[in-house]
């Protein structure tokens, strides 16, 4: 069984991990308390979680997300790219036992890769017009 790996980082139904589900494959989010005291979350912010992973088509298992893992022993992970480090973390915890495969996002805007940006409001000057449009169009 292969297994979709949805992290904190990678919320929202419209996210294009769900296009790998079908019939071999588990989406799974771990709620990992242990995690969430490291990353000092409000409770506001485990709500908002919470209440985002209700309208997703993933399966919430409370736990350690390395037990949680190693229970279910899934014959490969499949699971969204964040550069975010103590998942990256998790990441290279997991990727010693099991094979992992990373989805990747496409990017938030289209801007021309030469353009070189000292200042994040020169940035967002060229970033808004394709970063605001919907679908792209």
């Amino acid at each position: 069984m292969q297994l979709l790996y949805i992290h904190d980082k990678a919320l929202g139904s419209n996210h294009t991990i769900f296009s790998r589900i079908n019939a071999e494959t588990k989406a799974i989010f771990i709620w990992d308390d242990a995690y969430y005291k490291q990353r000092g979350y409000s409770l506001k912010r485990l709500v908002f979680i919470y209440e985002t992973l209700c309208s997703m088509p993933v399966e919430i298992i409370y736990g350690t997300t390395s037990d949680v893992i190693k229970t279910i022993a899934p014959t490969k992970i499949i699971t969204s790219f964040t550069a975010d480090l103590p998942i990256q973390n998790i990441f290279k915890d997991i990727s010693k036992q099991f094979e992992l495969e990373f989805v990747y996002q496409p990017s938030f805007s289209q801007i021309d890769d030469s353009f070189e940006f000292k200042r994040f409001f020169k940035y967002w000057n060229k970033a808004k017009k394709t970063a605001l449009k919907r679908d792209g169009i």
